[in-house]
């Protein structure tokens, strides 16, 4: 993972985590089940800093407590909170480098 990314790139990288995992069909899909606005991800994307209030945070983590905040907000650790068990954890990790590397790809596609 990039160093630079933001915490709305590592929310996107998630949500990708959750749709291979089945979990949500899009990005909208776990737009509305988080109780966000609309193209809230693709909208901070393109026009805010990558920064996710406190809020959104709430919401998104109420939702998906398997979610990492300190990953989320700093890039530090994994991104799935860990549970203990090593051969589920293998699996997100292979699901997580999966996901970096299609980030990877369309970040080359869009430059």
């Amino acid at each position: 993972m990039s160093p630079n990314q933001t915490p709305i790139q590592r929310l996107r990288v998630f949500v990708q985590w959750m749709q291979s995992q089945g979990l949500c069909k899009s990005e909208y899909d776990f737009e509305r089940i988080c109780s966000l606005s609309p193209k809230y991800i693709s909208n901070n994307m393109h026009t805010g800093k990558g920064n996710i209030g406190t809020e959104m945070l709430g919401r998104i983590i109420r939702v998906f407590p398997q979610l990492n905040l300190a990953w989320l907000c700093t890039g530090d650790g994994a991104m799935l909170a860990t549970g203990g068990d090593n051969a589920l954890n293998a699996d997100y990790k292979q699901a997580y480098e999966g996901a970096m590397m299609q980030v990877e790809a369309l970040n080359r596609i869009i430059k």
